[in-house]
């Protein structure tokens, strides 16, 4: 059982919500000696027009427990419309997170955002602590997504994903010396990345992984690449590997932007450096059209909507390509020899062979010579779709849950993710 007291357990091997609408994974942190997720959550509808922290909370990143919700709106002109998404920090010895407050005029559009904060001595009550800083001058309101971390000299960096007022994706460096007074040096990206900032960017990430520093984040607005199978989703998450330079709060790109999942759905990951100095890394398997999300079978059957993937290990090859795999802690699989329908399972593949698997009767994945095909028949419309891998297929390993799978090839340096129906 992943979650334990559940009524009705929707997904053997996914984190979601009993009832409303999940997102964005959020504060992913290990403390006091428990693994913590919390995830934005509408508990009242299928929708994004109301926004609070979930929280579930692990002893061993195996078995979850679903606790009362960690952080609502209260703030008039402040978090009153949502508590959006954000990162956690301990400092001596509290839990402090990090969120962006979101504010909706009369007829419910959103209006402002402003970058909060909260303390926990537990982890589990939380009090807020207000507003970090003005809104920056320049960008919309479309300001969000608090990442922090302290630098290797000792002070503090904060970074949010940004929209410019000429509609141009950034990414917003604060620094601070004491933790509470932030000061703004601009853009962290500034002069870089051009071509894949979109209109706006999310969920900025700055991590070190293997010795290496990577920049994850999710541009929106990106036009999809069809010739090179790039960018197919409606937004799209990816990484590159750099170089942040502490004293000039700048980072240098030294690779291009690659995409973090070849799939259909993932989106927003952020990640969790654990006690025993793995990072490891979550996302959200929902981001579609809203038309799509609309017509997910499970609003109309049980009013749920979106799963969170399953944790994965992160590491960087010589060659400065991100690679993922599922966590030991969860795995039990078994080889899987006879091709056709696939059931709820973990199974690994090693063949030379070209194979076809079905799941339910609107998805397959195909592998034909080095290349790994996965079609969908889309629920909304009836339109098929597809995403492909190539390179080193001859062992995969599938995660198959109820309505989600997750696909690791090419020597985990591809995953593929796509919800099924």
């Amino acid at each position: 059982m992943l979650i334990k007291d559940d009524i009705n357990h929707f997904e053997k091997y996914h984190l979601y919500p009993t009832q409303g609408l999940l997102n964005d994974p959020n504060g992913l942190i290990y403390f006091k000696g428990q693994y913590h997720v919390f995830f934005q959550w509408n508990p009242h509808a299928c929708n994004h027009k109301y926004k609070e922290w979930g929280h579930f909370v692990s002893n061993d990143l195996k078995t979850w427990t679903r606790l009362e919700t960690a952080l609502k709106p209260s703030l008039p002109g402040m978090d009153s419309a949502g508590i959006y998404s954000g990162t956690a920090f301990v400092k001596d010895d509290k839990l402090y997170v990090f969120y962006t407050g979101n504010v909706r005029d009369e007829s419910g559009r959103s209006v402002a955002s402003h970058q909060m904060w909260a303390v926990s001595e537990d982890g589990i009550h939380f009090e807020k602590l207000g507003e970090l800083f003005p809104h920056p001058e320049g960008f919309t309101k479309d300001v969000r997504d608090p990442k922090v971390w302290q630098g290797k000299n000792g002070r503090y960096y904060l970074m949010v994903g940004a929209r410019s007022n000429a509609n141009i994706g950034d990414i917003l460096i604060y620094e601070s010396e004491n933790f509470s007074q932030w000061q703004l040096h601009g853009s962290l990206i500034e002069g870089e990345l051009t071509d894949i900032r979109g209109y706006m960017i999310e969920c900025p990430d700055l991590i070190e992984i293997d010795g290496k520093q990577i920049l994850m984040f999710s541009p929106q607005g990106l036009s999809a690449d069809e010739e090179n199978h790039r960018y197919q989703n409606i937004h799209n998450t990816g990484y590159v590997v750099g170089t942040f330079d502490e004293e000039t709060l700048h980072f240098k790109p030294e690779t291009e932007f690659k995409e973090v999942d070849k799939g259909f759905e993932f989106y927003a990951p952020q990640t969790m450096h654990t006690n025993e100095g793995r990072k490891i890394m979550w996302g959200w398997a929902g981001m579609m059209t809203p038309e799509r999300e609309a017509s997910i079978p499970t609003i109309a059957s049980n009013n749920w909507v979106h799963v969170l993937t399953i944790p994965r290990v992160l590491h960087v090859t010589p060659d400065n390509i991100l690679t993922q795999t599922p966590i030991p802690e969860i795995l039990h699989t078994k080889s899987l020899t006879n091709f056709g329908a696939v059931e709820v399972g973990q199974y690994t593949i090693d063949s030379h062979d070209n194979w076809t698997l079905s799941f339910g009767e609107n998805m397959t994945l195909v592998r034909n010579k080095n290349q790994l095909v996965l079609s969908r028949r889309q629920w909304e419309n009836g339109e098929i779709e597809k995403r492909q891998v190539v390179g080193d297929i001859n062992h995969a390993l599938l995660i198959v849950d109820t309505d989600i799978i997750e696909v690791f090839t090419n020597n985990n340096q591809s995953v593929m993710t796509a919800r099924y129906f």
